[in-house]
């Protein structure tokens, strides 16, 4: 009976070993490249194309031309036809004024009847097509003879003025065309209309100003003006979305995808625009393919999949 049980002990422990020899069989198995998780990417071709770098600088609209409308008499302003904001033209009666002496003819007019017609307030003229932009009376106030009685605005005479700095005085001129953008995003083309003749003493910047006559605009709105800058043809291009760069901005570089790898390119950059940048001839050429998202920090020769 003890050499049975010795016997079944020994086939016992020859089943552990072997369970436990096939285990790690199973927990050493090597991966495979497929079981790999590659980083899924975004890319784009480098191409030969032209640039043009734009020069930015703020304006601001402004209404050129504002007449005054003056008193031509002195007395009492009886009655009023317009309000802040209304339109007004040339010729049409912008209120009444009643003078002393008419209101003192009132009463004479009750028993000579002749001189009722001396009793009938004065209309003042306007002189001026526009928006009524300020009114500095109400019915009933005293004014005297000149005074300023109400502002009228053309808008025919919008401008959009800026302030450009001096050395950029070779590239903005009388003529020069340019992009604005209005703060709601709209955008269009327009030519400088003039320039005035002085530069601020502190600044040292020179009003330039582009007419819009036809253009419905508010006064003081800020706008964004693009002048073309300098431009190159036939170059290396790539998507500003591409490019990276270090802490300092000394450093640029890409990641050009070569087969299923992405590796770190440097590079050199020229003009730059609102979407595409210049490269300057070395490890890239038209036709490499460059990712344009999902390159962040990167590392160089990873495998990568394009979306």
């Amino acid at each position: 009976m003890q050499i049975i049980h010795k016997e079944h002990i020994k086939w016992s422990l020859l089943m552990v070993l072997l369970v436990l020899t096939t285990s790690c069989h199973h927990t050493k198995k090597t991966a495979t490249p497929e079981d790999v998780q590659k980083i899924i990417v975004s890319a784009d071709i480098v191409r030969r194309g032209q640039i043009t770098e734009f020069l930015t600088l703020n304006g601001v609209t402004l209404f050129q031309k504002k007449g005054n409308i003056r008193a031509n008499s002195t007395g009492y302003v009886s009655s009023f036809f317009y309000k802040l904001g209304d339109q007004i033209n040339a010729g049409n009666t912008f209120c009444t004024i009643q003078t002393k002496e008419q209101n003192a003819l009132k009463e004479i007019s009750k028993i000579d009847s002749s001189l009722a017609k001396f009793t009938k307030p004065l209309s003042l003229i306007c002189n001026a097509n526009g928006i009524l932009a300020s009114i500095a009376v109400m019915n009933g106030d005293y004014v005297a003879e000149g005074d300023i009685l109400a502002t009228v605005t053309e808008p025919t005479s919008m401008v959009v003025v800026i302030n450009v700095p001096f050395e950029y005085h070779p590239y903005i001129s009388t003529g020069k065309a340019c992009e604005i953008t209005l703060p709601d995003g709209k955008t269009f083309s327009a030519l400088v209309s003039g320039v005035m003749p002085t530069v601020d003493i502190g600044s040292q910047s020179q009003e330039y100003y582009i007419r819009l006559p036809h253009l419905s605009l508010p006064e003081n709105l800020n706008v964004i003006i693009r002048f073309p800058y300098r431009q190159a043809l036939n170059v290396l291009c790539i998507p500003k979305a591409a490019l990276q760069t270090d802490e300092l901005q000394q450093e640029f570089w890409v990641m050009k995808v070569v087969h299923s790898m992405a590796l770190k390119v440097p590079v050199s950059i020229g003009l730059q625009s609102d979407s595409i940048v210049e490269v300057k001839p070395g490890m890239l050429q038209s036709g490499d393919r460059i990712i344009t998202e999902g390159s962040y920090e990167l590392a160089d020769s990873s495998e990568i999949t394009i979306q």
